[in-house]
């Protein structure tokens, strides 16, 4: 969209939404109009009930159903969250997401950034910070957001639902097609070589492959069991800057655009923990306390096994993938001491699958 006519709308729907904007505003204004973004947001003043009250307003760029449907849904699953007190979450103040109906828009209760020591993880500034306290909230986050039996969503919600595809013997593949992927490795200045040979060389381990084949056969019966085979809502994009932290430890969850639904509940709680878990790659901390929070939490429903099975598949899928990219980036970005210290550090991880 050309930046004039996206900066007017940003205007019109402040205007109407009755925001007060000053000198302050028009610069940010400014500024993420001419971002490259999706969405423009702000926290800003807004008159309610005659007297001023922060908020959080977020504004797509243009009003095209790709842009609009991970919108609404963000808007709807929020609102389900907190009207039923599933997990901690802000609530949708008032909300547009039918253009039919105006310009789409959603204004959200906004968090207390000046009370919060941690607050918002920007990148990875603060990753740093996260403890065993902040696992153990976010695991209790985690299981009881998986817990929300899909059938009791309202349709309207469920109609917008992302939907992931695949079952056991599509995870399976997946983590077969990363590991014969070919690569161009740094220390092989460059030439091709398939994923699972250079993880071989790099972690000293032989015949990576079958090691893997032995561990999903051995894991199946566990994470493929009937008990399992039942949808699951599913996050999508778990990740430390997918938090905001209290001084208390507690948590709530942001950016809700990729919720969806898997058909296996275990996988669903293996994609989206060993997310969060991979791209903790800077805080060992608090990856191991998310794995003794996670093996706890299904400890205490009786299921220790299948909890177990699901941090050695969360850390085998998601750290695999993520150090897969490593290795595809160009020779000068792979020398970068940044992508470096991810890459180790991922990779190191992968010992734990084959030692548990």
């Amino acid at each position: 969209m050309d930046q004039s006519k996206y900066r007017n709308r940003v205007y019109k729907v402040l205007a109407e939404q009755k925001f007060i904007v000053g000198g302050a505003e028009r610069k940010i204004i400014k500024a993420r109009t001419t971002n490259g973004r999706r969405y423009f947001f702000m926290v800003a003043k807004r008159m309610e009930k005659n007297r001023p009250i922060e908020r959080f307003i977020k504004i797509p760029e243009n009003s095209t159903k790709k842009l609009l449907l991970p919108f609404e849904r963000q808007i709807k699953i929020a609102k389900y969250l907190k009207t039923h007190h599933v997990i901690n979450t802000r609530g949708v103040v008032v909300a547009n997401s039918n253009p039919k109906k105006g310009l789409p828009f959603a204004i959200m209760e906004t968090f207390p950034t000046g009370h919060s020591r941690i607050g918002f993880i920007e990148e990875n500034r603060g990753v740093e910070l996260l403890g065993k306290r902040e696992a153990e909230k976010t695991i209790d986050q985690l299981y009881k957001f998986h817990a929300v039996k899909i059938a009791s969503l309202p349709g309207g919600l469920r109609k917008v639902l992302r939907i992931y595809p695949g079952d056991w013997r599509g995870f399976r593949r997946e983590v077969f097609r990363y590991l014969n992927k070919r690569v161009r490795p740094l220390d092989r200045k460059g030439r091709t070589e398939l994923f699972q040979k250079v993880l071989e060389r790099r972690l000293g381990a032989k015949e990576i492959k079958e090691k893997v084949k032995i561990l999903m056969a051995r894991l199946a019966p566990t994470i493929d069991s009937k008990q399992n085979h039942v949808p699951a809502i599913v996050h999508g994009d778990m990740a430390p800057n997918n938090l905001y932290v209290f001084n208390s430890g507690d948590v709530e969850f942001l950016d809700l655009e990729w919720v969806g639904v898997f058909k296996n509940k275990a996988i669903a709680m293996i994609l989206d923990f060993g997310n969060l878990r991979a791209r903790a790659w800077g805080n060992e901390k608090f990856r191991n306390s998310l794995d003794e929070a996670l093996i706890r939490m299904y400890c205490a429903h009786g299921q220790e096994k299948l909890g177990r099975a699901i941090v050695q598949l969360s850390i085998l899928r998601s750290h695999v993938q993520l150090s897969g990219f490593f290795e595809n980036y160009p020779l000068v970005k792979q020398r970068d001491l940044l992508q470096t210290r991810r890459r180790k550090s991922t990779e190191q991880d992968l010992i734990k699958v084959f030692d548990s």
